[in-house]
């Protein structure tokens, strides 16, 4: 008897503790979010919306068809898990945007890009996507032939990408894509480098 009212009592109290966080959740999600100051190691510092940089690197196979460099996102990723992306990541301090697009290439597919390739292409800033971030966005274009850049994932965090590939952008709409970067893809190639480079 004594255990079972013990049982009774916490599971009343675990019921009480989620509908408590369910409803705090839902009265935090109304509240809009709004940047505040904070101290770090003595120094002001500004908590506002995440800057990543997304960068499409292009180059032709040996068909002289036209490919994206992609990558695979790993069990290791924070979020679409299977899905296909360009190279994106986290503007780290100290860094270019430029900069930050080569350490990102590098890092997700053992490509070398230099900064003097990458080019800026737009911002996108609309607060509905992808968490709020606000992206960066570049495009680089290599010469010679993708399989004269050798790929590796032995550079990113573990698990992080499970496969690597120069995807003839014939090909793109096979694949699921994260973050909308079919369409990126679509939009940087037609905008910025078709019928600009030979």
């Amino acid at each position: 008897m004594f255990n079972s009212m013990i049982l009774i009592l916490l599971l009343v109290l675990i019921a009480c503790v989620c509908i408590y966080k369910w409803y705090s959740d839902k009265q935090w999600q109304k509240k809009p979010l709004r940047n505040f100051p904070f101290f770090y190691r003595g120094k002001l510092f500004w908590y506002s919306r995440s800057v990543a940089t997304t960068i499409g690197v292009f180059c032709k196979n040996t068909d002289g068809e036209w490919c994206v460099l992609a990558n695979q996102r790993g069990k290791g990723a924070p979020d679409f898990q299977g899905f296909w992306n360009i190279t994106c990541g986290y503007l780290e301090h100290d860094v270019t945007g430029e900069e930050n697009c080569q350490k990102e290439i590098y890092e997700e597919t053992g490509v070398f890009v230099p900064v003097e390739l990458i080019k800026f292409r737009g911002v996108k800033t609309d607060p509905s996507e992808n968490r709020q971030n606000v992206s960066l966005r570049y495009s680089a274009v290599l010469s010679g032939a993708c399989d004269d850049y050798e790929t590796t994932d032995e550079h990113s965090e573990k698990d992080e990408v499970a496969d690597i590939r120069w995807i003839p952008l014939s090909e793109v709409s096979d694949y699921e894509w994260a973050f909308g970067h079919e369409e990126l893809i679509d939009k940087m190639f037609n905008e910025h480098i078709e019928n600009k480079v030979a």
